[in-house]
């Protein structure tokens, strides 16, 4: 087999990984989801054990890459594939993490409707932009810069209102149970906030890989939006 294909196979070998690590993302997400919405306690564990799939796909990924760097001396947006592939998996695995601890806080707490409804808000719309990156993943080329900003700009305006609605319904509060259900929901809804941000990151990698530049989304949206 002629160099070229060796490579050639590298880099599917690693773009394979990490469609496989979104794919797995989307799926806890996914689940997490069904846990919440229908109240099903056991099948938080079940993501508790989903998690650990996913770190170990991290690992595997960032042993893959440095052994294929070391082993075919890859250059170029190749190389730029396999060093920034590693840190897109560690952002995917975060993201993944922030799941499973919403799975967690829901099967201890089993919180009050008004408090799933809003979190379930701002859940959802990391959800959409977990499904934006799989056309990422499937053609690094694609630019989703307006679409991935306009999704992060959502979900600070979810975060904020839930937020300001945790902080008055705290204000409230009449137990120390309610106190602190309260304060873990105020945490989980900041993961989430957090979530969308580690979406943006991911965006930047890619872009990274695209041009060998690293460049923040927030700066090549504004010069989108004045080019319109």
């Amino acid at each position: 087999m002629s160099i070229n294909k060796i490579l050639d196979n590298d880099i599917r070998q690693l773009r394979s990984m990490l469609e496989d690590m979104i794919k797995e993302t989307k799926v806890q997400f996914a689940e997490t989801f069904e846990v919440i919405t229908k109240n099903n306690v056991e099948g938080a564990a079940m993501i508790v054990e989903h998690d650990k799939i996913i770190n170990d796909k991290l690992n595997e990924f960032t042993s893959t890459a440095l052994w294929k760097i070391a082993k075919q001396q890859l250059v170029a947006r190749d190389l730029r594939l396999a060093v920034g592939g590693i840190l897109l998996a560690r952002e995917i695995e975060i993201i993944a993490d922030y799941s499973k601890k919403l799975c967690i806080f829901f099967s201890k707490f089993k919180p009050t409707k008004k408090y799933t409804t809003s979190i379930l808000n701002l859940f959802q719309l990391v959800i959409d932009m977990l499904d934006s990156f799989s056309e990422l993943f499937s053609n690094f080329d694609t630019n989703l810069v307006v679409k991935v900003m306009e999704l992060e700009s959502q979900i600070n305006k979810e975060f904020e209102d839930l937020y300001s609605y945790l902080v008055k319904a705290l204000k409230k509060a009449e137990t120390n149970e309610e106190v602190i259900e309260i304060s873990e929901a105020m945490k989980q809804a900041k993961n989430l906030e957090r979530a969308g941000d580690h979406l943006l990151t991911v965006q930047e990698i890619v872009s990274f890989i695209r041009t060998g530049r690293f460049e923040e989304t927030s700066e090549i949206y504004d010069n989108l939006k004045t080019l319109m």
